[in-house]
């Protein structure tokens, strides 16, 4: 993938803060950058998992995984990214489905780093106080 990591941070942190709009200008940089590589099926995977996150999160509906998911229990992030992870490693998967499971353990790594990152920050504060 020949996408930079900011702009897959930068997609990814402005569907969690539900920026919808600005998110799928970032997006739709991210589909030209990839539609220059030749992994075709993984890239397919990879954007349509990139468009399942902003329909999930726009939509609002309850059945909806990342509807569900408490963005503030890092252990349970982290083992679903794992399983993501697993799954985008799988040499029994196929390439589609590897992009599909890499967008969302990436997604998953993201908003990980971020909570950590922003409970790091809170706990500073709350001792400089």
């Amino acid at each position: 993938m020949d996408v930079p990591l900011v702009l897959m941070t930068r997609f990814f942190l402005l569907v969690s803060e539900r920026k919808f709009a600005e998110a799928e200008r970032v997006l739709e940089r991210i589909r030209v950058r990839m539609n220059q590589n030749r992994r075709r099926e993984f890239n397919q995977g990879y954007l349509d998992a990139l468009n399942g996150i902003i329909l999930s999160y726009r939509s609002g509906g309850s059945y909806e995984f990342f509807r569900n998911l408490d963005l503030s229990d890092v252990s349970a992030l982290k083992k679903h990214y794992e399983d993501f992870k697993r799954n985008a490693g799988s040499r029994f998967q196929a390439d589609y489905d590897r992009g599909y499971f890499s967008a969302l353990s990436d997604f998953l790594r993201v908003i990980i780093k971020n909570v950590e990152r922003t409970e790091g920050e809170n706990i500073r504060s709350e001792n400089s106080s």
